[in-house]
């Protein structure tokens, strides 16, 4: 078993290496399962982004093909679709309130020491283009994804 010292030193050299780590959190009787970055705000001054209810694997390379972006001087905004994260969708990024930040972020904010680091949440449709807030959200998959801060789409 990796202590905590281990998983550290492994962070630091990842963000070192990469400009960021990619957690990810498993789903449990709290909630589905969940995906954040680590060392975008240090790295490149632009807020971690957190993804929740897709896949390990698919959530892992959306963060990364948006580092990836920021790296070369794109910059995430609030309340603005997005047409280049999941190809033939726009996703909505939102500001996380720092209320859910206990709840979601725990090794973030172990490394910045608090919560002193702005938080993205990138929202995606169904395939059939529907946003978590519209009323033909499935039933089935209302907590699926849990909106961590305020949407404005006025």
């Amino acid at each position: 078993m990796t202590n905590p010292q281990q998983l550290d030193t492994k962070l630091e050299n990842d963000i070192t290496k990469f400009g960021l780590q990619v957690m990810y959190v498993m789903e449990d009787e709290t909630g589905p399962g969940f995906s954040y970055s680590i060392g975008l705000f240090e790295t490149y001054q632009h807020p971690e982004i957190i993804i929740i209810g897709l896949k390990q694997q698919l959530a892992h390379t959306l963060i990364n093909n948006m580092a990836h972006d920021i790296k070369n001087g794109k910059f995430f905004s609030q309340l603005k679709y997005e047409s280049d994260i999941l190809n033939g969708f726009n996703c909505y990024i939102i500001e996380v309130k720092k209320s859910n930040y206990d709840s979601y972020v725990g090794q973030a904010q172990r490394y910045y020491k608090g919560d002193d680091f702005p938080l993205l949440q990138c929202i995606y449709p169904t395939i059939k283009g529907i946003y978590p807030w519209q009323d033909e959200w499935p039933e089935s998959i209302k907590d699926l994804q849990p909106i961590l801060g305020p949407v404005n789409l006025t």
